[in-house]
């Protein structure tokens, strides 16, 4: 183990107790909300995106239970009394207009729907704040789908719904690798690689060969800290590390093998390196993609990636079956937390709201507001969800209980994540812009990390029995 990893499996064990007696009441606190509109708050109130979406939900609602139609929502604006910022008074009716569209597309009422879209139209922004953007999005979307019902927009293929094309894989790689240029993470990102960085060097302590096989290498900055980690490992040096990275853009995975190859040149002494790029498809990946060699300790890492296969099931078994018979010593996995995988259109139009709302306040947080390399990215996924929700084939979130049951089916169990990532991942948000804003529990061996008592992002490990 080296000097700096056995420091911060000390530092851990010594706030151990603290941080899970703060993870506990932090727990308790979404709880505390009944989402009721505070009438008579001071005008300095601030609520987050998702929970000014959950009280506009509550209180159409309540309208509909009193046998109005969603349409007639226009007619009952927020009083001017209310005692709340005009700022937030528009974001609630806005997000109530939205919602309220969103019944109107469900039951194919789509003129009384255009109505209230035009309405959101005309105060949304992807320019303005959290909550006008999400409309911004989510109302575009609701336009398409019912384009789209109305014949207007022909279903062709699967091209159409296509999320992690090889142009939307580009724009990540380049997003993420930007953000590592400016400066440190999102405090959640670093948690969740970390936490799955921490889990694959436990795992692999005493190996002389490593073979690092990511699904998603994006900027490949987590393999950095790895390399740091591996480099000062007096017990069981490392003799030779190998990285197979997984992507459609060969280019792009070329310019991260190089910037990782220059890095492993100065910092893994004595270490060999190899970079591969494996350019395909995770459905056409076979087990010789990746040139295992016998005596190699083999360890996968699959960040928000699996989701995009969640509506193709034979093709991600496929897939899982090509990933248990290589027999890794572990996988980590990190993926969204919003089953938006459900039948039931406002079901799924409600999970995708509360998720990407969070997202929303988190770039508000970090760079007061979504890049602009972002924004195509969130609304293609966002049209795509709601535009194609009930076909088959169209990608979609899912939430624990997914993923467990799909991993349980290759005979895969959870593993425990060490106490020194939980406490650094506390750390983190202790000494960033998210403090007090983002919150962790653990969910079986599961990392949740929550904004402001909304789970929006996950890691955990595991291994095949």
């Amino acid at each position: 183990m080296s000097s700096s990893h056995a420091r911060n499996r000390k530092k851990a064990n010594q706030c151990s107790d603290d941080a899970e007696g703060k993870q506990e009441s932090l727990r308790q606190e979404p709880n505390k909300s009944s989402f009721q509109l505070p009438y008579g708050a001071s005008g300095s109130l601030v609520l987050s995106a998702p929970t000014i979406m959950k009280i506009a939900k509550q209180r159409l609602l309540s309208h509909i239970s009193q046998k109005f139609d969603a349409y007639s929502i226009i007619f009952n604006p927020l009083p001017a009394n209310s005692g709340l910022s005009p700022e937030l008074v528009q974001d609630l009716d806005l997000a109530e207009l939205l919602q309220a569209s969103a019944q109107l597309v469900a039951t194919r009422s789509f003129d009384r729907a255009r109505k209230l879209l035009s309405l959101c139209n005309q105060s949304a922004s992807a320019t303005g704040t959290p909550v006008q953007k999400i409309v911004y999005y989510f109302a575009d979307a609701l336009q398409h789908r019912i384009d789209r019902e109305m014949g207007k927009i022909p279903f062709t293929g699967e091209e159409d719904v296509e999320v992690y094309s090889n142009d939307v894989e580009e724009f990540i790689m380049d997003l993420e690798a930007a953000e590592f240029a400016k400066g440190p993470l999102y405090a959640y990102r670093q948690a969740t690689q970390f936490t799955g960085i921490e889990a694959i060097l436990d795992s692999t302590i005493t190996a002389k060969k490593v073979h690092l096989i990511d699904l998603s290498i994006k900027s490949g900055s987590q393999w950095t800290t790895f390399m740091q980690v591996v480099a000062d490992r007096d017990e069981c040096p490392l003799e030779h590390l190998k990285i197979s990275a997984v992507g459609r853009s060969k280019k792009m995975m070329e310019d991260v093998g190089r910037r990782l190859s220059a890095f492993a040149a100065e910092t893994l002494i004595n270490v060999s390196f190899r970079f591969k790029s494996v350019v395909s498809d995770l459905k056409n990946l076979k087990t010789d993609s990746f040139e295992v060699e016998a005596d190699e300790v083999i360890a996968f890492y699959s960040d928000s990636i699996l989701w995009t296969m969640l509506a193709w099931r034979n093709e991600l078994e496929s897939l899982m079956k090509v990933i248990k018979n290589l027999n890794p010593c572990i996988m980590v996995v990190i993926e969204a937390v919003a089953n938006t995988n459900v039948p039931d259109f406002i079901d799924s139009f409600d999970k995708s709201l509360a998720y990407f709302s969070a997202i929303a306040d988190t770039f508000e947080v970090h760079h007061k507001g979504i890049p602009i390399c972002a924004e195509f990215y969130i609304q293609k996924t966002i049209r795509n969800m709601v535009t194609y929700h009930g076909i088959e084939t169209v990608p979609r979130f899912g939430n624990l209980e997914v993923w467990r049951e799909l991993f349980a089916r290759f005979h895969m169990v959870e593993t425990e994540l060490s106490h020194s990532s939980l406490c650094q991942a506390s750390l983190l948000f202790e000494r960033s812009k998210f403090r007090g804003l983002c919150t962790f529990e653990l969910d079986g061996k599961w990392l949740v990390i929550s904004w402001k008592g909304t789970p929006f992002t996950s890691a955990s490990a595991w291994k095949f029995q």
